[in-house]
């Protein structure tokens, strides 16, 4: 049971650490209800019968899940690439990394933040639609026009895509619209840059800003691949609360795209 030998192996990593960190605070008392887990998991029968220190129940929830065989999660021992993310989430996976003593970032924290997004890829309201809209945006992102694309625009623009691919989850409507205002904010600096000026950071664009940006938004559309429906939904949506219609039916465009998913052993 290999996803079980990793939850097991990410189980004793937290403990671990939560004990070095709290000392004998490390345990909070026991999960009430109590968790289901697989028997003979040592760490796993922990975290599922013991409330640890900074651990939020819906962490411990989804580990023993992916013990179960409910999740599939790529087990790392490194900080992955943004692209590396963006790839697993496409196909229907997510990374959870387990960081070495020395490393500069904060293991603990880091294992707890891949977990929490982990549970927020797997939620079974949102997880259809999050695997269409990054699996298209990972093959647009992959094609050539992308890089003509994406050279327009400065350093900014590239690290809020790739926060957006890899550190974002939830409905495909939220990511979306995070790209839209990403994009929106990029020709808004880029526009600033060419006149010389400073790029304001809030309040709505201007005409000439405006006019960019539906261009700009056009040429995004196109290298995702949206026509027709769909694409007049994308040009509509903000946020759900906007053109709700509209988002239900990007929605379900978006999930219409995921691949379908194989039986795990404990969903």
């Amino acid at each position: 049971m290999p996803l079980a030998q990793d939850a097991e192996r990410v189980c004793a990593y937290l403990v671990e650490r939560v004990q070095l960190a709290a000392g004998p605070r490390w345990a909070q008392g026991e999960h009430v209800p109590a968790l289901g887990a697989p028997e003979g998991w040592p760490a796993v029968e922990t975290v599922a019968r013991r409330r640890l220190w900074r651990v939020p129940r819906h962490v411990a929830v989804g580990l023993c899940a992916w013990a179960r065989g409910a999740h599939d999660v790529e087990l790392l021992c490194s900080v992955p690439t943004p692209r590396h993310v963006l790839r697993l989430q496409a196909t229907g996976r997510r990374c959870v990394s387990i960081l070495p003593a020395g490393t500069k970032e904060d293991g603990l924290a880091f294992a707890l933040h891949d977990l929490c997004h982990l549970e927020k890829f797997a939620a079974p309201e949102h997880h259809d639609e999050q695997v269409g809209f990054f699996g298209r945006l990972a093959e647009a992102m992959d094609a050539a026009g992308w890089r003509v694309f994406d050279r327009r625009y400065d350093e900014a623009w590239r690290k809020d895509v790739e926060h957006v691919a890899a550190d974002m989850n939830g409905s495909a409507i939220f990511l979306f619209a995070a790209l839209k205002m990403k994009l929106k904010m990029a020709v808004r600096r880029e526009l600033a840059r060419a006149e010389g000026r400073p790029s304001p950071t809030f309040g709505p664009l201007t005409d000439d800003e405006a006019r960019a940006f539906d261009v700009a938004l056009g040429e995004m559309l196109d290298l995702l691949a949206l026509e027709g429906e769909p694409r007049d939904a994308a040009l509509a949506v903000s946020t759900k609360r906007d053109t709700p219609a509209d988002a239900v039916r990007l929605q379900a465009w978006f999930a219409s795209l995921a691949p379908p998913r194989p039986r795990m052993l404990g969903a």
